[in-house]
């Protein structure tokens, strides 16, 4: 998920790239995503470019209570700001990285000297962060009978303790 942003990093501020992608996959650290869609703006600011992202995907996972495989719906609200290294660019821009330096952590958030802005690895991270503790196939699964292993969704055991 590549923009070239060169026209937007040498227009005005509040100049825009809107965008729409689908059928996307998103993997990184054993992690998968796919089906994934986005929605969203690039927006210039005086420093920056702003991108505002309405992003949706699907995730495969296993039932935390019953262990059954799933799909699990994610829908996230993105925002971040991309940096550019080419401050030659932006007149503004000079001096952002020896004012506020970087940070190795903020990789994702930069872009490169030929003007390309990866949006990709930073909703990876949003999607991974908007992952829950313990999913779940159903908000109202039942589980698993903890002596004898029934899915307790398709019927009842026939032990003591079920």
């Amino acid at each position: 998920m590549l923009f070239n942003v060169s026209g937007l990093l040498t227009g005005s501020v509040g100049d825009e790239l809107r965008f729409h992608f689908a059928n996307e996959t998103l993997e990184s650290d054993g992690l998968l995503f796919h089906e994934v869609e986005a929605r969203g703006k690039l927006m210039r600011t005086d420093r920056t470019v702003f991108a505002d992202v309405k992003v949706e995907a699907q995730f495969d996972v296993e039932c935390s209570r019953c262990l059954v495989d799933t799909v699990m719906p994610l829908s996230l609200n993105f925002a971040e700001e991309f940096r550019p290294l080419n401050a030659d660019l932006m007149a503004s821009h000079r001096g952002w990285f020896e004012e506020y330096g970087t940070d190795e952590n903020d990789e994702a958030l930069i872009i490169d000297s030929a003007n390309v802005l990866d949006i990709s690895t930073a909703l990876w991270q949003g999607l991974s962060a908007a992952l829950p503790m313990n999913p779940l196939c159903d908000p109202a699964c039942k589980g698993m009978c903890s002596s004898c292993l029934v899915d307790l969704n398709i019927g009842s055991c026939k032990c003591q303790s079920g």
